[in-house]
């Protein structure tokens, strides 16, 4: 297996997918707690289990995504999952930038090892870093799902889960190749970037135009191509919603041409088509649910640059 991924768009050779195997909210993990107290849902949460309507609708359309990727000459790995866990968004924890693999400092202590999921990744062509884990708040913390990848930047996002100290840490990993670009434009502060701005091309990046304006946009970003998503359609959810609709733009590129989309969100479909891409458009029943739409559920492990 080769890591080699610089941005978001390039060529996709092979993937990770997440799994709804033994899936299972967390009911120890103190960022898990807080992140529920956060949610302005009314509803309770219910932590443990999910509903086997939920797992089975999920796991469909896992399956319905790897047999996309895999048509098209994609190389996909799965988890393999014996215990209770929570990995159906496989970028979450797992960062892959250029030919290094790191395990992020994830403030959540249910996920922080994730790589021992992917056995296959530890005979992977690589350098591996799997960061310390963060016993206090002040600590180096982030997870994957903060940063995105454009080419020689890494546009971090700061957030819940991820700290200043976190950016310095991930510089001093990557060295001078990449450049660490902190940013913090939302005012209700996000969890992951991957709902609020894409990749999806060069110069190009979609925008959550409810959460974004040109101004608050990273600086070198600022004369890029932007294509404004002003709403989503919602999914519905099981119980509890653990992401907004804004899932619903959470998409994931195979090329700078292609790129796919949930079934549903029918006008923003419309629009990357009058941007010339070619939208594959599959179903992420469970997205709400869950809390992952296709960029979540998938970490990209080799892009070929473009």
């Amino acid at each position: 297996m080769i890591v080699s991924t610089k941005n978001e768009y390039g060529e996709l050779r092979s993937v990770l997918v997440g799994s709804v195997d033994n899936f299972s909210w967390p009911i120890d993990d103190d960022e898990f707690n807080r992140s529920i107290a956060r949610s302005t849902y009314e509803g309770k949460f219910n932590q443990g289990p999910v509903s086997e309507i939920v797992i089975n609708e999920a796991r469909e359309d896992l399956e319905k995504l790897v047999e996309t990727l895999e048509s098209r000459g994609i190389e996909v790995y799965r988890p393999k999952i014996t215990e209770p866990t929570w990995a159906y968004s496989a970028r979450d924890i797992l960062l892959t930038v250029g030919n290094t693999l790191i395990e992020c400092p994830t403030p959540f202590s249910s996920r922080s090892k994730e790589l021992d999921l992917y056995p296959d990744l530890k005979q992977a062509n690589c350098n591996i870093i799997r960061a310390p884990r963060p016993k206090t708040l002040n600590d180096p913390m982030f997870d994957a799902a903060n940063v995105l990848k454009v080419n020689d930047s890494l546009v971090y996002s700061l957030s819940h889960s991820a700290n200043e100290a976190g950016a310095v840490w991930l510089q001093e990993q990557v060295g001078t190749e990449f450049e660490v670009v902190k940013w913090q434009a939302v005012k209700h502060q996000i969890t992951h970037i991957d709902s609020t701005l894409l990749s999806c091309g060069k110069n190009t990046i979609i925008a959550n135009s409810s959460r974004l304006t040109v101004d608050t946009l990273p600086t070198f970003m600022k004369d890029f191509r932007t294509i404004w998503v002003e709403n989503c359609v919602p999914r519905n959810f099981h119980g509890f919603p653990f992401a907004s609709k804004w899932i619903g733009m959470n998409m994931l590129s195979l090329n700078p041409e292609t790129i796919i989309v949930d079934e549903i969100q029918v006008d923003l479909i419309e629009k990357l088509k009058q941007e010339k891409f070619e939208v594959i458009d599959l179903p992420m029943r469970q997205s709400r649910t869950l809390g992952g739409g296709f960029h979540c559920v998938t970490c990209d492990i080799e892009r070929l640059e473009k």
